[in-house]
Protein backbone atom coordinates (compact mmCIF):
# COMPACT_ATOMS: atom_id res chain seq x y z
CA UNK A 1 0.00 0.00 0.00
CA UNK A 2 1.50 3.60 -1.01
CA UNK A 3 2.70 5.38 2.10
CA UNK A 4 3.88 8.74 0.24
CA UNK A 5 3.26 12.25 1.53
CA UNK A 6 0.59 12.99 -1.57
CA UNK A 7 -1.10 9.65 -0.64
CA UNK A 8 -1.48 11.09 2.88
CA UNK A 9 -3.03 14.07 2.16
CA UNK A 10 -5.35 12.65 -0.17
CA UNK A 11 -6.32 9.76 2.15
CA UNK A 12 -7.00 12.26 4.64
CA UNK A 13 -9.05 14.76 2.90
CA UNK A 14 -11.42 11.78 1.36
CA UNK A 15 -12.14 10.38 5.14
CA UNK A 16 -12.82 14.10 6.32
CA UNK A 17 -15.04 14.11 3.32
CA UNK A 18 -16.59 10.81 4.05
CA UNK A 19 -17.40 11.96 7.86
CA UNK A 20 -18.67 14.99 6.74
CA UNK A 21 -21.45 13.15 4.13
CA UNK A 22 -22.57 10.74 7.12
CA UNK A 23 -23.28 13.63 9.23
CA UNK A 24 -24.75 15.51 6.78
CA UNK A 25 -26.97 12.47 6.46
CA UNK A 26 -27.66 12.21 10.37
CA UNK A 27 -28.74 15.66 10.84
CA UNK A 28 -31.43 14.72 13.45
CA UNK A 29 -28.74 13.55 15.50
CA UNK A 30 -26.12 16.17 15.18
CA UNK A 31 -28.09 19.39 15.13
CA UNK A 32 -28.94 18.92 18.93
CA UNK A 33 -24.97 18.44 19.54
CA UNK A 34 -24.48 21.53 17.25
CA UNK A 35 -27.20 23.59 19.16
CA UNK A 36 -25.17 22.53 22.56
CA UNK A 37 -22.12 23.53 21.19
CA UNK A 38 -23.21 26.69 19.65
CA UNK A 39 -25.34 27.78 23.01
CA UNK A 40 -21.45 26.83 25.10
CA UNK A 41 -19.28 28.68 22.61
CA UNK A 42 -20.10 32.06 23.43
CA UNK A 43 -19.24 31.48 27.48
CA UNK A 44 -15.81 28.91 26.60
CA UNK A 45 -14.75 31.93 24.40
CA UNK A 46 -15.35 34.77 26.39
CA UNK A 47 -13.99 32.84 29.73
CA UNK A 48 -10.85 32.16 27.70
CA UNK A 49 -10.46 35.63 26.82
CA UNK A 50 -10.84 36.47 30.77
CA UNK A 51 -8.79 33.91 31.79
CA UNK A 52 -5.66 35.66 29.82
CA UNK A 53 -6.50 38.80 31.65
CA UNK A 54 -6.73 37.67 34.87
CA UNK A 55 -3.59 34.84 34.69
CA UNK A 56 -1.07 37.55 34.93
CA UNK A 57 -2.25 39.33 38.33
CA UNK A 58 -3.37 35.87 39.58
CA UNK A 59 0.71 34.69 38.78
CA UNK A 60 1.96 37.57 40.76
CA UNK A 61 -0.18 37.06 43.78
CA UNK A 62 -0.05 33.55 43.86
CA UNK A 63 4.00 33.98 44.16
CA UNK A 64 3.31 35.23 47.93
CA UNK A 65 -0.32 33.94 48.47
CA UNK A 66 -2.00 30.47 47.92
CA UNK A 67 -3.28 30.40 44.25
CA UNK A 68 -7.34 30.20 45.41
CA UNK A 69 -6.88 33.25 47.45
CA UNK A 70 -4.49 34.86 45.00
CA UNK A 71 -7.57 33.91 42.17
CA UNK A 72 -10.55 35.57 45.12
CA UNK A 73 -8.39 38.74 45.53
CA UNK A 74 -8.50 39.18 41.55
CA UNK A 75 -12.20 38.73 41.41
CA UNK A 76 -12.62 41.01 44.44
CA UNK A 77 -10.28 43.55 42.37
CA UNK A 78 -12.15 43.02 39.16
CA UNK A 79 -16.04 43.36 40.92
CA UNK A 80 -14.65 46.64 42.43
CA UNK A 81 -13.64 47.92 39.05
CA UNK A 82 -17.05 47.15 37.61
CA UNK A 83 -19.09 48.87 40.62
CA UNK A 84 -16.52 52.11 39.82
CA UNK A 85 -17.53 51.86 36.28
CA UNK A 86 -21.46 51.73 36.91
CA UNK A 87 -21.26 54.12 39.46
CA UNK A 88 -18.99 57.16 37.54
CA UNK A 89 -19.03 56.52 34.22
CA UNK A 90 -21.87 54.79 33.36
CA UNK A 91 -25.01 57.79 34.22
CA UNK A 92 -22.85 59.74 31.69
CA UNK A 93 -22.44 57.46 29.30
CA UNK A 94 -26.42 56.26 29.39
CA UNK A 95 -27.62 60.42 29.01
CA UNK A 96 -25.24 60.79 25.89
CA UNK A 97 -26.35 57.25 24.69
CA UNK A 98 -30.37 58.54 25.15
CA UNK A 99 -29.64 62.28 23.72
CA UNK A 100 -27.63 61.21 20.72
CA UNK A 101 -31.13 58.46 20.03
CA UNK A 102 -33.23 61.41 20.66
CA UNK A 103 -31.16 64.21 18.41
CA UNK A 104 -30.87 61.52 15.74
CA UNK A 105 -33.60 63.37 13.36
CA UNK A 106 -31.97 66.83 13.95
CA UNK A 107 -28.44 65.59 13.16
CA UNK A 108 -30.28 64.45 9.67
CA UNK A 109 -31.88 67.38 9.36
CA UNK A 110 -28.26 69.44 9.97
CA UNK A 111 -26.62 67.30 7.31
CA UNK A 112 -29.26 67.95 5.07
CA UNK A 113 -29.22 71.62 5.64
CA UNK A 114 -25.25 71.78 5.02
CA UNK A 115 -25.75 69.36 1.12
CA UNK A 116 -28.11 72.10 0.48
CA UNK A 117 -25.55 75.04 1.62
CA UNK A 118 -22.97 73.53 -0.98
CA UNK A 119 -25.38 74.66 -3.73
CA UNK A 120 -24.21 78.15 -3.39
CA UNK A 121 -20.78 76.66 -4.14
CA UNK A 122 -19.52 77.48 -7.85
CA UNK A 123 -17.77 74.61 -8.23
CA UNK A 124 -20.10 72.39 -6.87
CA UNK A 125 -23.06 74.16 -8.85
CA UNK A 126 -20.78 73.13 -11.84
CA UNK A 127 -20.76 69.36 -11.03
CA UNK A 128 -24.38 69.64 -9.98
CA UNK A 129 -25.83 70.29 -13.40
CA UNK A 130 -25.69 66.34 -14.03
CA UNK A 131 -28.56 65.09 -12.09
CA UNK A 132 -26.68 62.19 -10.39
CA UNK A 133 -24.71 64.57 -8.61
CA UNK A 134 -27.51 66.98 -7.72
CA UNK A 135 -28.00 68.01 -3.97
CA UNK A 136 -31.25 66.25 -4.02
CA UNK A 137 -30.08 62.97 -5.37
CA UNK A 138 -27.18 62.92 -2.44
CA UNK A 139 -29.26 64.00 0.00
CA UNK A 140 -31.61 60.97 -1.23
CA UNK A 141 -29.08 58.82 -1.30
CA UNK A 142 -27.50 60.16 2.17
CA UNK A 143 -30.86 59.19 4.09
CA UNK A 144 -30.96 56.26 2.14
CA UNK A 145 -27.45 55.12 3.88
CA UNK A 146 -27.86 56.65 7.13
CA UNK A 147 -30.94 54.33 6.85
CA UNK A 148 -29.23 51.29 6.17
CA UNK A 149 -26.49 52.10 8.42
CA UNK A 150 -29.31 52.13 11.33
CA UNK A 151 -31.14 49.17 10.17
CA UNK A 152 -27.27 47.42 10.42
CA UNK A 153 -26.46 48.81 14.29
CA UNK A 154 -30.21 48.17 15.25
CA UNK A 155 -29.30 44.86 14.12
CA UNK A 156 -25.90 44.77 15.28
CA UNK A 157 -27.19 45.90 18.77
CA UNK A 158 -30.07 43.54 19.15
CA UNK A 159 -27.16 40.62 18.05
CA UNK A 160 -25.30 41.87 20.71
CA UNK A 161 -28.57 42.15 23.46
CA UNK A 162 -29.24 38.94 22.53
CA UNK A 163 -25.47 37.55 23.22
CA UNK A 164 -25.14 39.47 26.44
CA UNK A 165 -28.77 38.31 27.76
CA UNK A 166 -27.48 34.48 26.94
CA UNK A 167 -24.23 35.63 28.85
CA UNK A 168 -25.89 36.71 31.83
CA UNK A 169 -28.20 34.01 31.64
CA UNK A 170 -25.01 31.67 32.33
CA UNK A 171 -23.57 34.26 34.59
CA UNK A 172 -22.90 31.49 36.78
CA UNK A 173 -21.09 28.85 34.75
CA UNK A 174 -18.67 31.90 33.24
CA UNK A 175 -16.74 32.46 37.01
CA UNK A 176 -16.46 29.08 37.32
CA UNK A 177 -14.70 28.37 34.09
CA UNK A 178 -12.43 31.39 34.70
CA UNK A 179 -11.55 29.97 38.49
CA UNK A 180 -10.95 26.34 37.18
CA UNK A 181 -8.81 27.76 34.12
CA UNK A 182 -6.84 29.94 36.57
CA UNK A 183 -6.80 27.02 38.85
CA UNK A 184 -5.87 23.67 36.69
CA UNK A 185 -4.92 25.98 33.37
CA UNK A 186 -1.21 24.86 34.32
CA UNK A 187 -2.66 21.25 33.70
CA UNK A 188 -3.49 21.63 30.21
CA UNK A 189 -0.76 21.22 28.18
CA UNK A 190 -0.23 17.64 30.44
CA UNK A 191 -3.74 16.99 29.04
CA UNK A 192 -3.11 17.73 25.66
CA UNK A 193 -0.17 15.48 25.56
CA UNK A 194 -1.94 12.42 26.75
CA UNK A 195 -3.64 12.25 23.03
CA UNK A 196 -0.09 13.14 21.54
CA UNK A 197 2.26 9.78 20.84
CA UNK A 198 5.00 10.02 22.67
CA UNK A 199 7.38 10.46 19.99
CA UNK A 200 5.73 13.97 19.12
CA UNK A 201 6.23 15.21 22.87
CA UNK A 202 9.50 17.01 22.16
CA UNK A 203 7.84 19.32 19.37
CA UNK A 204 4.03 19.51 21.06
CA UNK A 205 5.00 21.00 23.91
CA UNK A 206 6.62 24.28 22.27
CA UNK A 207 4.36 24.36 20.09
CA UNK A 208 1.35 24.63 22.95
CA UNK A 209 3.93 27.43 24.74
CA UNK A 210 3.88 29.42 21.39
CA UNK A 211 0.54 29.05 21.09
CA UNK A 212 -0.33 30.09 24.77
CA UNK A 213 1.88 33.26 24.40
CA UNK A 214 1.05 34.41 21.22
CA UNK A 215 -2.58 34.01 22.45
CA UNK A 216 -2.07 36.09 25.86
CA UNK A 217 0.55 38.84 23.97
CA UNK A 218 -2.51 39.37 21.40
CA UNK A 219 -5.41 39.17 24.31
CA UNK A 220 -3.91 41.65 27.11
CA UNK A 221 -2.15 43.65 24.33
CA UNK A 222 -5.90 44.46 22.54
CA UNK A 223 -7.64 45.05 26.22
CA UNK A 224 -4.18 47.70 26.56
CA UNK A 225 -4.42 49.28 23.19
CA UNK A 226 -8.52 49.81 23.52
CA UNK A 227 -8.01 51.59 26.48
CA UNK A 228 -5.06 53.81 24.86
CA UNK A 229 -7.21 54.02 21.97
CA UNK A 230 -10.58 55.13 23.74
CA UNK A 231 -8.57 57.80 26.18
CA UNK A 232 -6.75 59.26 23.23
CA UNK A 233 -10.06 59.79 20.98
CA UNK A 234 -12.28 61.20 24.14
CA UNK A 235 -9.25 63.47 24.90
CA UNK A 236 -9.20 64.50 21.16
CA UNK A 237 -13.52 65.12 21.24
CA UNK A 238 -13.05 67.61 24.12
CA UNK A 239 -10.29 69.00 22.59
CA UNK A 240 -12.87 69.94 19.51
CA UNK A 241 -15.70 70.04 21.83
CA UNK A 242 -17.20 67.34 19.88
CA UNK A 243 -20.83 66.26 21.02
CA UNK A 244 -21.27 63.02 23.09
CA UNK A 245 -17.17 62.54 23.99
CA UNK A 246 -17.46 59.55 26.43
CA UNK A 247 -19.54 57.46 24.37
CA UNK A 248 -18.32 58.12 21.25
CA UNK A 249 -14.80 57.02 22.46
CA UNK A 250 -15.76 54.55 24.47
CA UNK A 251 -17.06 52.90 20.47
CA UNK A 252 -13.87 53.76 19.49
CA UNK A 253 -12.21 51.51 22.21
CA UNK A 254 -14.49 49.03 21.85
CA UNK A 255 -14.56 48.43 18.40
CA UNK A 256 -10.68 48.61 18.22
CA UNK A 257 -10.68 45.39 19.29
CA UNK A 258 -11.53 43.85 15.84
CA UNK A 259 -8.04 44.40 13.58
CA UNK A 260 -7.97 47.29 10.99
CA UNK A 261 -11.95 47.08 10.43
CA UNK A 262 -12.54 48.66 14.18
CA UNK A 263 -11.49 52.00 13.26
CA UNK A 264 -13.07 52.65 10.28
CA UNK A 265 -16.41 51.46 12.15
CA UNK A 266 -16.05 53.72 15.34
CA UNK A 267 -14.48 56.80 12.44
CA UNK A 268 -18.57 56.50 10.86
CA UNK A 269 -20.52 57.48 13.92
CA UNK A 270 -18.54 60.65 15.14
CA UNK A 271 -17.92 61.57 11.56
CA UNK A 272 -21.92 61.67 11.11
CA UNK A 273 -21.98 63.75 14.26
CA UNK A 274 -19.19 66.10 13.28
CA UNK A 275 -20.75 67.33 10.25
CA UNK A 276 -23.91 68.66 12.02
CA UNK A 277 -21.40 71.14 13.24
CA UNK A 278 -19.15 71.58 9.94
CA UNK A 279 -17.34 69.76 8.03
CA UNK A 280 -13.77 71.44 9.62
CA UNK A 281 -14.90 69.45 12.74
CA UNK A 282 -15.50 66.57 10.59
CA UNK A 283 -11.78 66.49 9.50
CA UNK A 284 -10.70 67.41 12.96
CA UNK A 285 -12.48 64.03 13.83
CA UNK A 286 -10.59 62.06 11.17
CA UNK A 287 -7.15 63.61 12.05
CA UNK A 288 -8.15 62.36 15.88
CA UNK A 289 -8.75 59.06 15.33
CA UNK A 290 -5.53 58.83 12.55
CA UNK A 291 -3.60 60.05 14.57
CA UNK A 292 -4.53 58.12 17.70
CA UNK A 293 -4.50 55.05 15.50
CA UNK A 294 -1.40 55.78 14.85
CA UNK A 295 0.20 56.47 17.96
CA UNK A 296 -1.24 52.58 18.89
CA UNK A 297 0.19 50.97 16.05
CA UNK A 298 3.36 52.24 15.92
CA UNK A 299 4.27 53.26 19.07
CA UNK A 300 2.61 50.98 21.65
CA UNK A 301 1.23 47.92 20.08
CA UNK A 302 4.96 47.13 18.89
CA UNK A 303 6.18 47.73 22.91
CA UNK A 304 3.27 45.67 24.55
CA UNK A 305 2.20 43.17 21.73
CA UNK A 306 5.14 42.44 19.93
CA UNK A 307 4.57 40.75 16.39
CA UNK A 308 3.43 37.34 18.09
CA UNK A 309 0.85 36.53 16.14
CA UNK A 310 2.99 37.37 12.65
CA UNK A 311 -0.02 37.37 10.36
CA UNK A 312 -0.02 39.98 7.20
CA UNK A 313 -1.96 42.88 7.83
CA UNK A 314 -3.92 41.64 4.21
CA UNK A 315 -4.81 38.60 5.57
CA UNK A 316 -6.23 39.63 8.25
CA UNK A 317 -7.73 42.09 7.11
CA UNK A 318 -9.34 40.16 4.35
CA UNK A 319 -10.17 37.17 7.03
CA UNK A 320 -11.83 39.82 9.35
CA UNK A 321 -14.43 40.95 6.60
CA UNK A 322 -15.14 37.16 5.14
CA UNK A 323 -15.67 35.92 8.86
CA UNK A 324 -17.41 38.97 10.05
CA UNK A 325 -20.03 38.23 6.77
CA UNK A 326 -20.46 34.83 8.13
CA UNK A 327 -20.05 34.62 11.71
CA UNK A 328 -20.56 38.23 12.64
CA UNK A 329 -18.96 40.65 15.38
CA UNK A 330 -17.57 37.93 17.65
CA UNK A 331 -16.38 36.02 14.51
CA UNK A 332 -14.62 39.35 13.19
CA UNK A 333 -12.88 39.34 16.84
CA UNK A 334 -11.32 35.84 17.16
CA UNK A 335 -10.64 35.37 13.57
CA UNK A 336 -6.96 36.39 13.78
CA UNK A 337 -5.71 34.40 17.12
CA UNK A 338 -7.83 31.54 15.62
CA UNK A 339 -5.67 31.87 12.34
CA UNK A 340 -2.30 32.38 13.85
CA UNK A 341 -3.14 29.15 16.31
CA UNK A 342 -3.86 27.02 12.95
CA UNK A 343 -0.54 29.06 11.37
CA UNK A 344 1.77 27.66 14.56
CA UNK A 345 0.44 23.68 14.45
CA UNK A 346 0.85 23.72 10.62
CA UNK A 347 3.92 25.24 10.41
CA UNK A 348 5.41 23.57 13.17
CA UNK A 349 3.64 19.91 11.80
CA UNK A 350 5.61 21.12 8.61
CA UNK A 351 9.09 21.85 9.81
CA UNK A 352 8.77 18.51 11.98
CA UNK A 353 7.99 16.20 9.13
CA UNK A 354 10.59 18.30 6.91
CA UNK A 355 13.16 17.47 9.87
CA UNK A 356 12.76 13.95 10.53
CA UNK A 357 12.11 13.01 7.06
CA UNK A 358 8.65 11.81 7.54
CA UNK A 359 7.97 13.13 3.97
CA UNK A 360 9.82 9.86 2.53
CA UNK A 361 7.06 7.58 4.35
CA UNK A 362 7.25 5.68 7.65
CA UNK A 363 9.97 2.94 7.72
CA UNK A 364 7.31 -0.66 7.42
CA UNK A 365 9.77 -3.53 7.77
CA UNK A 366 10.30 -5.55 10.25
CA UNK A 367 13.08 -4.27 13.50
CA UNK A 368 15.99 -7.13 13.20
CA UNK A 369 14.81 -9.42 16.58
CA UNK A 370 17.01 -7.71 20.22
CA UNK A 371 20.30 -10.10 20.76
Amino acid sequence: MPQGKWFRIGYGIIVILLIAFLASKVGYLINPIGSILAALFVPIVLSGMIYYIFRPPVQLLAKRLPLGLSILIVYLAVFGVIFVFSWLIWPPIREQSLTLVNNFPQIIESIKEWLASLQENQWFQNISKDETFSTENLSSQLSTMIGDLLNSIVGSVRSVFNMIMNFFLLIGLVPFIIYYMLKEGHKFPGAVLKFIPQRFHGEALPTLKEIDTSIGSFIMGKVITSLIIGTLTFCGYLIIDLPYPLLLGLVAAITNVIPYIGPLIAAVPTVIVALTISPVAALQVCVIIFISNQIESNLVAPKIMGKQLNVHPLTIMLLVIGVGAVIGPLGMIIVSPTYAILKIIILRIYNFNKNNGIDKGPNLSPRPPKG
